[in-house]
């Protein structure tokens, strides 16, 4: 685009102006403007400003013809038009919804508070209008991708991300499978970390971002040798060259923990840490939830074994010692004399065996508890590092193969430690920012879950103690609300489920009907995002990573016909 365009009159502003979001416009002809462009209308907010333009984007367009009008009946079909013959009495009009225009003394997005004047002329835009509006500090800032409809050459529109309000205010990643979320994360975590220095831990459920750290070593995309955009092939070479800068320091770079099964030992080529977590730093009070199913006696076992575990046993604190105290042990139990009345009764071998079972079915499902023979529990402050451990990090947490279960304690009793470690005023850690990939399975809505609770107060309290979060859902109806109305920044890509998108429409007060409705059409790495990071709603075309990611579909075809 040039200068031209930018004065270039695409039509007027007609009928009734007061609505910023349904504003009519009468097009000059069909080639004016197309469906997403955007546009700008100098409007003058009170007597003693200055006119201002006010950026807007073309959500719709009609076009109608009286010669061919659908209550004109049969026949229209038949209508033959000879070469270069003028139709008249065509009618093109589009409705515009306002962006708004740059605040002068606080450099914010504005709607305006009067009516843009009837008979305006609606004006074309260049890409440095739009870079100016959408401007953005890269020193503190993230480069997600490219405006659509500005995404290439010369006229490329970079959109980018505020880092600390996209990492403390927490965001959601929320569309259908096979839209790009997982991978939009990625682009997004990898410059967090190769770019700002951040801690980030993800857990992944599936194994898609331990793929950038497949058989030990870090595994990049190569996608600098191929894009077009200098910007990003400028970013990808400085994010693989601060990885691998930052992966010969010990704690840097790319992290994989995961619990201690062979699979991920080969996975990983045994560069892998084993999970160790401590069963004595979780909430007694809600230790019960991760053995559904435990009678009223037996959950009074629970409760004494370990009250008895956590007084007599010095830590650290393995957890199949827990074990033999409800088994081997359970004649001392007994004996405790600070057991209830009630505990005593239900102390019996038969309860005492069933939770026994219980628990042993979860620590060998998940392999990831201290237990005796290790050296040392989870050091989670080792782990996010603390103010002094410069350099970014990148924890990946593979929970893949591991039960539903397992899964929710893995990470409630992590998000747990993390908080808590960050609530510590004598021994400070670094700000963090944790992932929660598949989060309606962590967060459910109006279900039992363990690590909801945690994901909650995380939501709620996580801001001011350094400890935000990003939330990734195919099923955002299923998420639980508490959690995602914390959630300053929604990155929505495509989405078909009408549940869906009525929960996003409760969930985002900036989105307008229009940009939900063009939620099921969007393409492929194509997301709607609006929220405290970026000025206003945009429709974003994501750009590539630097690093691996596992989260694309097989080539069935190529693997059944090899």
């Amino acid at each position: 685009m040039s200068d031209t365009n930018s004065n270039r009159v695409i039509g007027k502003l007609i009928g009734n102006t007061g609505d910023p979001m349904r504003l009519q416009v009468a097009l000059k002809d069909s080639h004016s403007a197309r469906r997403g462009e955007f546009v700008r209308v100098m409007h003058q907010e009170s007597r003693a400003d200055d006119p201002l333009p006010v950026l807007g984007r073309i959500v719709s367009i009609s076009r109608s013809n009286i010669l061919f009008s659908e209550a004109a009946g049969e026949g229209l079909a038949d209508i033959t038009l000879l070469p270069g013959t003028r139709v008249t009495g065509e009618t093109v009009r589009a409705t515009l919804e306002l962006v708004g225009y740059t605040d002068p003394s606080s450099g914010q997005p504005r709607i305006p508070r009067r009516p843009l004047d009837p008979g305006s002329e609606v004006l074309g835009v260049d890409y440095d209008f739009l870079r100016e509006f959408y401007r953005f500090d890269p020193a503190c800032s993230i480069h997600l991708g490219n405006l659509v409809g500005y995404e290439r050459g010369a006229n490329t529109v970079p959109i980018f991300l505020d880092v600390n309000k996209l990492a403390t205010e927490h965001f959601a990643v929320l569309a259908m499978t096979g839209a790009g979320k997982s991978f939009t994360v990625g682009r997004i975590i990898e410059r967090m970390v190769a770019l700002h220095n951040a801690t980030v831990v993800v857990f992944d459920p599936h194994g898609e971002y331990g793929n950038a750290f497949k058989a030990g070593k870090v595994q990049f995309s190569g996608a600098e040798n191929s894009v077009e955009d200098e910007r990003d092939r400028s970013d990808l070479k400085k994010i693989r060259d601060n990885i691998e800068t930052l992966c010969t320091k010990q704690g840097r770079g790319i992290v994989a923990y995961t619990p201690d099964m062979p699979e991920f030992h080969t996975k990983y080529a045994g560069k892998n840490h084993k999970l160790a977590l401590a069963l004595d730093r979780f909430d007694l009070d809600e230790f019960s939830a991760v053995l559904p199913g435990l009678t009223e006696p037996q959950q009074r076992v629970l409760d004494a074994a370990l009250r008895y575990w956590t007084k007599t046993t010095q830590a650290p604190r393995a957890a199949d010692s827990l074990l033999s105290m409800l088994t081997d042990r359970l004649d001392d139990l007994k004996n405790w004399d600070e057991l209830s009345s009630a505990e005593s009764s239900a102390l019996n071998a038969r309860s005492a065996a069933v939770v026994a079972i219980r628990l042993r079915r979860l620590i060998n499902d998940s392999k990831s508890f201290y237990s005796t023979g290790m050296d040392q529990p989870l050091d989670i402050k080792s782990i996010v590092g603390r103010p002094s451990d410069t350099g970014g990090r990148l924890v990946i947490v593979d929970l893949q193969g591991v039960s539903d279960s397992a899964k929710q304690i893995i990470v409630a009793l992590m998000s747990a430690e993390i908080l808590n470690a960050a609530l510590d005023k004598s021994d400070k850690t670094r700000p963090t920012f944790l992932v929660y990939e598949e989060g309606h399975n962590f967060a459910p809505a109006g279900s039992p879950s363990l690590s909801r609770n945690i994901i909650k107060r995380i939501a709620s309290e996580g801001r001011k103690f350094g400890v935000g979060f990003g939330i990734i859902s195919q099923r955002p109806s299923r998420l639980d609300p508490d959690v995602t109305s914390q959630c300053n920044t929604l990155i929505v890509m495509r989405l078909k489920n009408p549940d869906d998108q009525k929960f996003i429409v409760k969930a985002s007060d900036m989105l307008s009907s229009h940009d939900i409705d063009e939620l099921p059409a969007l393409s492929t790495g194509e997301a709607l995002v609006s929220g405290r990071s970026i000025p206003a709603p945009l429709l974003v075309r994501v750009g590539v990573k630097a690093l691996m990611h596992g989260g694309d579909s097989p080539d069935v075809l190529s693997e059944w016909n090899p």
